[in-house]
């Protein structure tokens, strides 16, 4: 996740030390991990795409296939 991250800031121009990465990945985590289970399911994401609109943007089909080609490991399953 945090390479991702990384990357999606870079294409932003924002180049942020890791410690600021982690950061927000840490906030993000926690914001959107109402359950403390740790694990984000589909009623927590969606609760977090209500309340930052602007999420979408980052979840488009192309941006997904993208992301996945730049990072194999960045696969999403579902159950």
């Amino acid at each position: 996740v945090k390479r991702m991250v990384i990357a999606t800031l870079a294409e932003s121009g924002m180049n942020l030390s890791d410690d600021v990465v982690e950061n927000i990945i840490d906030k993000t985590f926690d914001e959107a991990d109402t359950k403390q289970d740790g694990k984000i399911d589909k009623e927590e994401w969606r609760s977090m795409v209500l309340q930052h609109p602007s999420l979408l943007k980052n979840v488009t089909l192309q941006y997904l296939k993208d992301i996945t080609t730049a990072f194999p490991s960045f696969v999403f399953h579902s159950q």
